[in-house]
């Protein structure tokens, strides 16, 4: 089960999701400046799918499966904001949902659409 808060997600996108029945699967979509961000979370599995595109080309820029995430972070140190997304096992037991995350993937929707590995 993933640690999140929904409204974070919301906050930092700035988009509504498509949500399937019962909760199961969570599907941002951001468009900004001609790059297209496509974030799906299904928080019962903690799987998340990370797809970078731009309008002009055919395939995907990045596309990434994150398997069991432990945990969805908002950080907002200004001039940036953005979700920090921790990868498995990275706590070794159940993700707090405050703590810092040491690793995984950082997805930033404004100014501009950025996906980040740290």
């Amino acid at each position: 089960m993933l640690a999140w808060d929904e409204s974070d997600v919301l906050t930092c996108l700035e988009t509504i999701p498509e949500i399937e029945p019962d909760g199961i699967c969570y599907h941002y979509k951001v468009d900004k400046g001609g790059a297209k961000l496509d974030l799906t979370i299904y928080p019962y599995d903690g799987d998340v799918y990370f797809e970078l595109s731009h309008k002009d080309a055919e395939q995907p820029l990045f596309s990434m499966k994150l398997l069991e995430c432990s945990g969805v972070r908002y950080v907002k140190k200004w001039p940036n904001e953005y979700l920090e997304f921790a990868p498995a096992k990275c706590f070794g037991n159940r993700y707090d949902g405050e703590s810092a995350i040491p690793y995984g993937v950082r997805v930033h929707a404004s100014p501009n659409i950025r996906i980040e590995i740290y």
